[in-house]
């Protein structure tokens, strides 16, 4: 198999946009257009699934290393105000809230948690926008699990528990 330049191996942490935490667990070969390309296979703490990315495309769909564990009280605090800036209209809220999960900067997925649960609190979000909700918190807690090295529902506690703070 070719050499990478990219900077993941087997073995490495990593945080695939939209999924999760997952850890690098084997190169493969998939043909592309007739052509053996590389891929990192993933697997995401998320329902035991994996993906496959190809490696000169890691960057590029936002692939990263996971926080490192010094950082993840400042990442709970995140969770607190001040609330993200949103569109007050449905249509722009919904593309901003679906672009910072897709972005994958775990800071800013972490302080949309924050603002959709204290809207939650105040009036119940639609279907629609808790889903989001769900998906960004568990793409926090996945990340904070695999940071920490703990559970997922040990990183779901510390989660709430910073929320009621």
């Amino acid at each position: 198999m070719p050499q990478t330049s990219v900077p993941f191996k087997v073995g490495d942490h990593v945080v695939y946009p939209s999924q999760g935490a997952g850890k690098i667990i084997g190169m493969v070969e998939r043909p592309v257009l007739g052509v053996a390309q590389p891929f990192f296979e993933i697997e995401l703490m998320k329902g035991s699934m994996s993906v496959l990315v190809p490696v000169a495309q890691a960057e590029r769909v936002g692939l990263r290393r996971i926080t490192v564990a010094k950082l993840i009280p400042e990442l709970l605090e995140g969770l607190h105000p001040p609330d993200l800036e949103l569109p007050a209209g449905w249509t722009p809220r919904h593309r901003k809230e679906q672009l910072l999960i897709a972005e994958g900067d775990i800071f800013q997925v972490a302080k949309l948690v924050g603002t959709l649960q204290r809207r939650d609190n105040e009036k119940a979000l639609s279907a629609t926008e808790r889903k989001i909700m769900d998906d960004a918190r568990h793409m926090v807690t996945t990340e904070i699990a695999m940071s920490l090295e703990i559970s997922l529902e040990e990183a779901a506690k510390r989660i709430s528990a910073a929320l009621e703070h």
